[in-house]
């Protein structure tokens, strides 16, 4: 007799698939099959597929050397002017009162561009004093970013509007180009009666004060930097051309941009509209890396930077550079950005690169300071979305007075800092690793 059972038999005693099942398992495989199609062609259509170029920078000039401003504007497409540093405000309470009195003082003109804004009493000081300069008669023209400022009631714009405000939003959602609505405004620029110019991080919120819901203890650490002359008019200039582009009234007329002297030392201008492979912002920051020969201290909240970067510093602290990384810690208002910024730290720190998470709340600081006689301040950070999405503005100077300041801000910062070991960063949560592994997989989304 046969030792194995009667597979028919057991096959009867199994209940049969009933039809409404079948469907069940039919419309789910088929809902994956139809979700896995719709993420590769989105990954597809944004590029994530292109293969990153690997490109070899090599005997970059010291900062001394004439050629390297010149090396500045070629391959990074800046813009060289002149001005006069006119301000430098440490913490919101600084910032948000130093921005007030600027719009206060404003005789002619008021022209405000920024990526971000929540409802609170920043926002409220804020529409206030624009309000009561416009009915004075002060033209007054907002350029926000449409993600960025989404959490604003409409009859908060309305009530700017109803006072002679003038307000545009910077790529607004379209049917016809979704995926156009990942790439954003992120700049933060304030000009003054074409005369004055204020360059930072900080948007118009009350989370810049301390944010209770992740566990801030302080104010954010954040500056902002003022200029005048020449400067004003060049980014008066890019102001309007992100004006025009959404659909705004280029008026211009005598009263618009004025001619400055030539007057104070020289600055450089990196706007950063840069797609895929190709990135002035990312250029800037490597070769001014590779130009170092004694440190180069970055601060950066969202510190994802891109194979090259990292190659670059990792060059710069072989070579005897002190590199040094600062960036937000568990206290931050993007944990997965945090977490995958970690999962990139394995070849930095093997090669001695410091990098020290702030402690007391988040860092929302950005900037770039290289030897004693460099630096580069903005809105632009170390990630992708910075370097190949974002609109971004940065100014780089070699202005000494202004080092001098970004110096002090670094080294209290560092004091209120805790900087990692290998041990520590070896010894990392596991879950922290796979919320890490998988915020990279989505980096330029974050």
């Amino acid at each position: 007799m046969c030792p194995w059972p009667d597979m028919t038999t057991k096959a009867k005693n199994f209940p049969k698939l009933r039809e409404a099942d079948k469907k069940r398992i039919f419309y789910f495989g088929g809902g994956i099959f139809t979700l896995l199609i719709f993420g590769f062609g989105f990954l597809y259509v944004r590029g994530f597929f292109l293969p990153k170029v690997d490109y070899d920078i090599r005997n970059v000039p010291s900062l001394a050397d004439p050629r390297f401003p010149l090396l500045v504007v070629g391959l990074s497409n800046a813009v060289a002017t002149n001005g006069q540093l006119t301000g430098f405000w440490v913490g919101s309470d600084a910032i948000y009162a130093a921005r007030l009195q600027a719009i206060r003082d404003a005789k002619r003109a008021i022209r405000f561009e920024t990526y971000y804004m929540t409802p609170g009493r920043r926002a409220d000081e804020f529409a206030a004093s624009l309000i009561e300069r416009s009915q004075a008669g002060v033209k007054v023209q907002l350029l926000l970013d449409d993600y960025g400022t989404d959490s604003i009631p409409e009859d908060y714009w309305q009530r700017l509007r109803e006072a002679g405000v003038e307000i545009n939003f910077f790529r607004e959602f379209d049917w016809r180009v979704p995926l156009e609505y990942n790439s954003r405004n992120h700049r933060k620029l304030l000009l003054i009666d074409s005369q004055q110019v204020m360059i930072g991080g900080a948007g118009v919120s009350d989370k810049w004060d301390g944010d209770p819901d992740i566990g801030d203890t302080a104010p954010w650490l954040e500056f902002e930097v003022s200029y005048s002359g020449k400067i004003a008019s060049i980014l008066e200039g890019k102001f309007m051309q992100n004006w025009a582009y959404v659909g705004g009234t280029v008026d211009l007329g005598q009263d618009l941009i004025e001619v400055q002297p030539e007057s104070g030392s020289t600055l450089f201008i990196t706007d950063s509209t840069s797609k895929l492979n190709e990135s002035s912002m990312r250029m800037l920051f490597q070769i001014s890396f590779l130009a170092a020969r004694e440190r180069i201290w970055i601060s950066s909240p969202y510190f994802v930077p891109d194979p090259n970067t990292r190659s670059a510093l990792i060059k710069a602290k072989k070579s005897g550079v002190d590199v040094r990384v600062l960036t937000m810690s568990n206290k931050n208002d993007k944990p997965l950005v945090h977490f995958a910024s970690r999962e990139l730290y394995d070849e930095l720190l093997s090669a001695g690169v410091e990098i020290c998470e702030y402690q007391p709340s988040m860092s929302h600081a950005k900037l770039a300071l290289i030897d004693d006689q460099w630096v580069s301040t903005g809105s632009a950070n170390f990630d992708p979305r910075s370097s190949s999405l974002n609109d971004e503005l940065n100014v780089s100077s070699n202005k000494p007075e202004l080092i001098e300041k970004i110096d002090s801000f670094f080294v209290d910062a560092l004091a209120s800092s805790q900087c990692l070991t290998r041990s520590e960063w070896e010894n990392r949560p596991v879950t922290e690793r796979i919320r890490g592994r998988f915020g990279l997989l989505f980096k330029s989304l974050l």
